[in-house]
């Protein structure tokens, strides 16, 4: 035990290191890497309900079976990461073929951009247009769109970022919810690596009103793997959310951040962190069936490679 806790320490200090001289020789500098303008407790103080025409999907004719596309860590404007945006189109295409339940929408999961730049958010702009135009939902839907949910990151922040990510990424705000049949289906922003009190007060109020089950989506795990950069950075916070999330029914904490994924099953819930998009090639689908007393879910992992 006392040489796995020391190779923790060696690898938390060895990414502050990397962290640092990636800052000192790339865009970013020290002051943009460690401290942002528009800190969370000014970007998200509540978490808001979307209205029907963010969430354009009454629950008399939502399927009871439906998947959801999920994408994480693009990191557009990374010139080392792979153009896996150029073949994953085809392949999203060649997986819908016959498939019987049908795609509601897409969840990104922040880091969407890499240093927050005005070109990057212009990549962007056309990215989510072409997922939204080339996976138009059925004609019961009204062959609208589909809707692209976004978190935000703390890259989509660096650079004074968070502006141009708000004016771009859909809905527009950092912290909010809907509901379907059985489900809540919460989106928070963690891209400073804490939620701040007062998000995490209105979270935990709004978590403790209803008994139904719920998914949390956010860019921070809980747990990074062990590795303090990859985790949320309070653990008094990381505390009281575990205690809170093991009183409200909560299903799956859905996160990006660390790019080779990982897993935990707590005693009354999940967490998934998934890979990454720009640095492995990776898309999920998350498979939802509220069909059953308690609602399910399974997540599929589509290789690009």
């Amino acid at each position: 035990m006392k040489i796995r806790y020391m190779l923790k320490l060696k690898i938390n200090f060895l990414f502050c290191a990397l962290l640092l001289l990636s800052c000192l020789s790339c865009d970013l500098g020290v002051h943009q890497a460690f401290w942002r303008p528009h800190p969370v407790y000014s970007r998200s103080t509540e978490v808001v309900q979307l209205n029907n025409t963010e969430f354009p999907f009454s629950r008399e004719i939502m399927p009871l079976k439906y998947d959801c596309l999920i994408l994480t860590d693009i990191h557009f404007g990374n010139k080392r990461n792979p153009a896996w945006d150029k073949v994953f189109f085809d392949s999203l295409k060649k997986y819908r073929k016959g498939r019987i339940s049908p795609m509601l929408f897409c969840i990104i999961l922040g880091d969407i951009a890499d240093h927050g730049f005005a070109s990057e958010y212009e990549t962007v702009k056309a990215f989510q247009k072409r997922i939204a135009e080339e996976n138009r939902l059925p004609e019961e839907y009204g062959n609208r769109p589909m809707p692209v949910y976004h978190v935000v990151g703390n890259h989509d922040v660096y650079n004074s970022g968070w502006k141009l990510w708000q004016q771009t990424c859909y809905p527009h705000k950092s912290a909010y919810y809907f509901e379907t049949k059985d489900l809540e289906w919460y989106f928070v922003d963690t891209a400073s690596g804490t939620l701040g009190r007062p998000q995490f007060y209105d979270l935990k109020a709004k978590l403790q009103r209803s008994p139904k089950s719920k998914f949390i989506f956010t860019h921070y795990p809980l747990y990074g793997n062990g590795i303090l950069y990859f985790s949320l950075s309070d653990p008094r916070e990381r505390a009281e959310l575990l205690s809170l999330f093991s009183q409200v029914n909560l299903k799956l904490y859905c996160s990006g951040h660390f790019h080779p994924g990982a897993s935990c099953d707590y005693d009354t819930f999940k967490e998934r962190s998934l890979q990454a998009f720009g640095v492995s090639g990776k898309y999920h689908i998350l498979h939802v069936d509220e069909s059953g007393e308690e609602p399910s879910f399974t997540i599929e992992t589509i290789s690009l490679l």
